[in-house]
């Protein structure tokens, strides 16, 4: 009787143990892939491409660099005055080329940009006089209609970013500008 209880006990454990693995509940897969990506450049084929603005002194700032792979939008000001606050309007065009409307905002993460000079935030970009910097919930994000949506015949997929260096605080100076090297913009797709 031993042995049947045994074997008794070995199956109600299997067919346990089964029901737990086979119940289609998982914590994590991981699984290769083959894609294929290609990189655009920011110059209208992009599914968010980036340019320079039309705004006067737009071309002191905004560049562009073909020495990687892809071109690249550089922002480069070599003649920004210490203790003063350079506002270069409309000097950036974000155009969203794809089929959906999304949200866009400029990552805060990084150290130096932001709208608030005392906390050692001296790089800024707005839109009609709001930043448009923050963590994707702070309300910061403007929205870019799909590619070639209008409204009151203004395209809504097509914006134009101030980028303001603010320098008056006494926290900043010309150091705060240096120490940031790059800027993430974020796009999320809506759903309709």
């Amino acid at each position: 009787m031993k042995r049947r209880s045994l074997l008794l006990s070995i199956g109600a454990a299997s067919v346990g143990t089964g029901a737990v693995f086979g119940s289609g509940a998982f914590t994590s897969i991981e699984a290769d892939r083959n894609v294929n990506l290609k990189v655009t450049n920011d110059s209208g084929s992009a599914q968010v491409s980036f340019d320079q603005g039309s705004g006067v002194g737009a071309d002191a700032i905004v560049g562009t660099d073909n020495s990687e792979s892809a071109e690249v939008i550089k922002f480069a000001e070599t003649n920004l005055n210490e203790r003063a606050k350079t506002t270069f309007t409309d000097a950036l065009e974000i155009d969203n080329n794809g089929g959906t409307k999304v949200d866009l905002y400029v990552d805060d993460s990084t150290e130096g940009i932001g709208d608030d000079p005392s906390n050692g935030e001296v790089l800024d970009f707005r839109v009609d006089g709001s930043s448009i910097v923050g963590d994707g919930t702070s309300g910061n994000a403007i929205e870019l209609g799909a590619d070639g949506s209008t409204s009151g015949g203004e395209n809504t997929d097509v914006i134009e970013v101030d980028i303001v260096v603010d320098l008056l605080d006494d926290n900043v100076d010309g150091s705060s500008l240096k120490d940031i090297d790059s800027v993430t913009f974020v796009v999320e797709a809506k759903r309709n």
